[in-house]
């Protein structure tokens, strides 16, 4: 798994950054830094639960803008979306191109999207945290269908990275759920962890280290614990940022 894409130092930048907000984080800001960095349009994430708050979506931020959100709200799209039940059945991210577009509401939904010149492609991810918190993050472009198929891919390795962090963020400050205590990562944790940083899957890690990749998927699983990360990308970024490992070159 590619654990920051183009461009990579911007990614990994923006990555290590999230770890750091502070109580007075603007978070539609923080998330219009996210379309930068994964060169999209517009951006959306809603956390559909968190642990020990009661009720659905409760937080919600956007680039759409106040035109849509009225229209949305009217229109019953808010604050999620049509789309969301066909990504959260998806592991990786949901290119809105294979929506059913014959239903007479997500047809509806697709085409007022595009009337407001909100994007003519999307992804959205569904992201699942370790204590049942659950968001989801949606990325616009208004690429062509030929650029966005090669597109898409670098934008879906960014979510990968950028989506689990902001997740962790808005935990952590909007709804005051810390992370334990980060413990020590071993010699063997930082190696495995630095390869997949880089990109390395398991298989190649253990050639290049002289383990099978069970192996290797046993240390970078107790380094996703010991850090407190949500999955693989997170704990890479994290490592990162507290000067564990090398960042990706």
């Amino acid at each position: 798994m590619t654990i920051v894409s183009a461009p990579r130092r911007i990614v990994s930048w923006l990555a290590q950054g999230l770890e750091s907000l502070g109580p007075a984080t603007d978070f539609n800001r923080t998330l219009q830094d996210i379309c930068r960095a994964a060169g999209a349009k517009h951006g959306c994430f809603v956390m559909r639960h968190a642990p020990g708050v009661i009720g659905d979506d409760p937080f919600h931020v956007d680039t759409y803008g106040e035109d849509w959100r009225r229209h949305a709200a009217i229109q019953d799209y808010a604050p999620t979306d049509p789309v969301s039940a066909f990504s959260e059945r998806s592991i990786h991210p949901f290119d809105w191109a294979d929506l059913p577009r014959t239903r007479g509401r997500l047809k509806r939904f697709t085409k007022d999207f595009q009337d407001f010149q909100l994007g003519r492609q999307a992804l959205t991810a569904t992201f699942r945290g370790p204590s049942g918190d659950r968001s989801m993050l949606t990325l616009t472009s208004d690429l062509t269908e030929k650029k966005w198929q090669s597109a898409k891919h670098e934008i879906a390795a960014a979510m990968s990275v950028l989506h689990p962090a902001y997740h962790a963020a808005v935990l952590r400050l909007h709804f005051d759920i810390a992370a334990p205590d980060i413990a020590k990562l071993t010699p063997r944790e930082k190696q495995c962890l630095g390869w997949a940083a880089h990109g390395r899957t398991s298989k190649e890690i253990g050639e290049n280290l002289g383990l099978t990749p069970a192996t290797v998927n046993f240390f970078i699983e107790a380094a996703v614990s010991k850090l407190a990360a949500l999955n693989r990308a997170h704990a890479a970024a994290k490592a990162v940022a507290l000067g564990l490992i090398a960042p990706p070159r």
